[in-house]
């Protein structure tokens, strides 16, 4: 990382908000230029008045929301404003040469754009250096001069468009500001490619980079897996937890503290599949579906719960616990339950295109941070216990929206009458647990090396008490 030369824009530089009005402005004056002419075919719909409209309003909202930890926000929609500004520029004249040169120059800003956010060029000042150049070019350009001047009538909020395109290409130039070299021990500063919630993981093999692709969905990618876990020695656990006042520590603690210690020998099972690419994730967080009584009319509610990879049993009880007690509270409703009450109102049409313009944000990492935070399908590990209804664990499939790649369900406890190595018969008592994971995240040798891992601290919990000597990093 220490290679990779990064940009920032606050929200107090007034650049940030100048290239967002010029956008809105931009945005607006390609909308009423839309209105006012007829007779565009569908290309031209799409080429110059669709891709500038989203790329200017995606500037005005991105840039004061993420310029802050990702600048190189603005890098795509800005190569479409700069495409497009390459595209209007060939309609300026009807020669040969001037065409080729507005594509020529056009590309190459982009390019060069691209390369300074992206991390890849040391210095902004090439590409600002260029951009003003072309601006001054332009301005000076007779023959544009004549065209303006022929055509500002009848074009005039096209022109302005135009003009609050180049505009905002410009504060986004100015806004960005370079950061210092990264050091060992700094924070992990985002680069092209991440999400606010992961990122990317980009020293896996070839084969574990593709695989998303050909199997596009969590379903297809899932694996299934069964095992029993011998819990005598999780009993006493619990019972000597309940004799030191955690009065309600269970067998669901132990399994998420397990968990928790688990991730921290073994990240990568941290990681999840986003828009086809593998990320690992910056939180480490525990979804689950509660009831707030225990009878079949009682409503059901979400808790998600972020635990550190050093918690200890103890800390996952104590944070487990304020969250399951503040979904059981009376009348209060978690976040993601305000958001369902609202749906609940849209009309299914409405409520289609909602879920579509979700799922599509989601895809290429846009979803707002305020509804990730809340929702049940993004975390690291979806758990449901059906020991509490009395029943064995079921499979229960992944879902295809959010980032969770593993499901695990566990059973009611159950005694076994075994014979010992005297011949004598001893009861025993075991649980049974299912999982359900999605291969894209590791090999299936890490999967059973996890496994084994997740097991010995279910039947040796005591181990659980201590903090782990070190918290392994994933990959870079």
């Amino acid at each position: 990382m220490s290679t990779i030369t990064t940009y920032a824009a606050a929200r107090k530089n007034v650049f940030v908000w100048l290239a967002a009005l010029l956008s809105l402005v931009a945005a607006v004056a390609r909308i009423v230029f839309a209105a006012r002419t007829g007779g565009m075919d569908f290309t031209d719909v799409v080429v110059r008045i669709i891709l500038p409209v989203a790329a200017n309003l995606f500037i005005a909202f991105r840039l004061p929301l993420r310029g802050e930890k990702q600048f190189y926000v603005t890098v795509v929609p800005v190569v479409i404003l700069t495409l497009y500004l390459c595209i209007a520029g060939t309609g300026v004249s009807g020669r040969v040469a001037m065409t080729l040169l507005c594509i020529i120059v056009s590309v190459v800003f982009a390019v060069l754009y691209c390369l300074t956010f992206m991390g890849k060029l040391s210095s902004k000042i090439i590409a600002l250096v260029y951009f003003i150049v072309v601006c001054a070019l332009m301005a000076y350009d007779p023959q544009l001069r004549a065209f303006l001047t022929r055509y500002w009538p009848l074009n005039k909020p096209l022109f302005v468009s135009d003009a609050a395109i180049l505009g905002t290409i410009f504060c986004c130039l100015l806004a960005a500001k370079k950061l210092p070299p990264w050091k060992e021990g700094d924070p992990y500063r985002l680069r092209f490619g991440d999400r606010l919630d992961g990122r990317r993981v980009r020293s896996m093999p070839v084969m574990s980079k593709v695989t998303p692709y050909f199997m596009a969905t969590r379903l297809n990618r899932s694996n299934y897996i069964a095992d029993t876990v011998e819990i005598s020695n999780m009993e006493k656990y619990i019972r000597q937890k309940r004799k030191e006042g955690l009065k309600h520590f269970g067998i669901t603690h132990v399994i998420v503290a397990s968990y928790v210690r688990m991730i921290s020998e073994m990240p990568e099972l941290n990681r999840f599949v986003a828009g086809q690419r593998i990320y690992h994730r910056f939180e480490l967080s525990l979804n689950m579906v509660v009831k707030k009584e225990m009878n079949k009319n009682s409503p059901d509610s979400s808790i998600k719960v972020l635990f550190d990879p050093a918690d200890t049993a103890d800390d996952v009880y104590s944070k487990f616990n304020a969250a399951l007690e503040t979904a059981k509270e009376e009348g209060v409703s978690n976040g993601f339950d305000s958001v369902t009450y609202v749906l609940d109102y849209l009309p299914s049409v409405v409520m289609s295109f909602f879920g579509f313009l979700v799922r599509f944000l989601d895809y290429f990492g846009l979803l707002p941070s305020v509804l990730e935070k809340v929702s049940p399908f993004h975390g690291s590990l979806f758990i449901t216990s059906m020991g509490s209804l009395g029943i064995p664990p079921i499979y229960h499939h992944l879902y295809d929206f959010g980032t969770c790649p593993v499901f695990i369900a566990f059973g009611h406890k159950y005694t076994k009458y075994e014979l010992n190595k005297e011949g004598e018969t001893v009861a025993k008592k075991y649980m049974d647990y299912k999982a359900v994971c999605d291969e894209g995240i590791c090999d299936g040798f890490y999967y059973a090396a996890a496994v084994k891992t997740l097991r010995s601290y279910m039947t040796h919990p005591e181990r659980l008490d201590t903090p782990p000597e070190k918290v392994v990093e994933d990959i870079e």
